[in-house]
């Protein structure tokens, strides 16, 4: 009888250690997955292993002044969030020009990734709902102005160093002087003639507008030359007179890529990990 029972506690044991081997092994990583019928429609999918769909999924969104630049910019956030157990893809979208692209289209796109990820929950073992949106620099203001316009469910939002106001004078007035109006105007649609008549699809465009109730992560550089920390102070106040859950950093010395204090970029990983794991996993 002691043998039998022995005998029993090792096949447990071992049945737990391949099922744990299992799970290490179940990490998966799919580069260029087509998610919609453009040329840009291309994303990275990267699932952890021992996912569930209570795991937070994160819709991730690379910056580049919506004209330039791809994926392979954030590919370093992306593997952190993998490694911290958080599911998440990572997408190209159509570039914004100065005719047939501009805002409108760029959330088809982040609305057709999200739907190709909800179609896949059953096979992928993740939520079909309740995903978390990112980015970073014009991503950023992607991640915030689909949460904030989306009819889809979106648990948590992470912007690093984004803009989200297109309305502010102040900043406007910044952009002609800096020569970056035009990619405003490229994302917006519409030409800015002066601060005296601001087109109304500025104000579409800018997620500053569009604030609703969903958990908001901000870290912006103090120092930031090309998308002033002004515009996160202004939709972090927002966000507190609305009484919202906001967690706002702003980091003394960064510039607009966070990059040259790579300590206090692992912290802000750190703490966006944190308010996803903390928001993300709501169904």
């Amino acid at each position: 009888m002691m043998k039998k029972a022995i005998l029993i506690k090792v096949l447990i044991f071992l049945l737990l250690g391949s099922m744990d081997a299992m799970a290490q092994q179940d990490t998966v990583k799919l580069k260029d997955v087509k998610y919609g019928g453009f040329e840009r429609n291309l994303m990275d999918v990267y699932l952890p292993p021992g996912r569930a769909p209570k795991t937070p999924f994160v819709i991730l969104i690379h910056g580049g002044a919506w004209v330039q630049a791809g994926k392979e910019y954030v590919r370093d956030f992306q593997q952190y969030l993998l490694s911290q157990g958080i599911a998440s893809v990572n997408i190209n979208h159509r570039y914004a020009n100065d005719s047939t692209v501009h805002y409108k289209q760029i959330m088809e796109d982040v609305d057709s990734a999200v739907k190709y990820c909800a179609d896949h929950a059953g096979e992928w073992n993740t939520r079909a709902d309740g995903f978390s949106t990112a980015g970073f620099s014009s991503g950023a203001h992607l991640a915030l102005l689909y949460g904030y316009t989306s009819k889809r469910k979106i648990n948590a939002i992470v912007d690093f160093s984004g803009p989200n106001n297109f309305t502010d004078t102040a900043t406007l007035n910044y952009c002609v002087k800096a020569g970056l109006i035009g990619l405003v105007e490229k994302i917006t649609g519409d030409r800015f003639t002066g601060v005296s008549h601001v087109p109304a699809s500025f104000s579409l465009a800018s997620p500053y507008t569009h604030v609703k109730n969903i958990p908001t992560f901000i870290a912006h550089g103090t120092i930031d030359p090309v998308v002033k920390v002004i515009q996160s102070q202004q939709l972090a106040q927002k966000l507190q007179r609305m009484h919202i859950p906001l967690k706002f950093i702003e980091v003394e010395g960064l510039a607009h890529d966070l990059d040259k204090k790579p300590q206090e970029k692992l912290k802000l990983y750190l703490s966006a990990v944190a308010w996803l794991k903390k928001y993300g996993q709501k169904r």
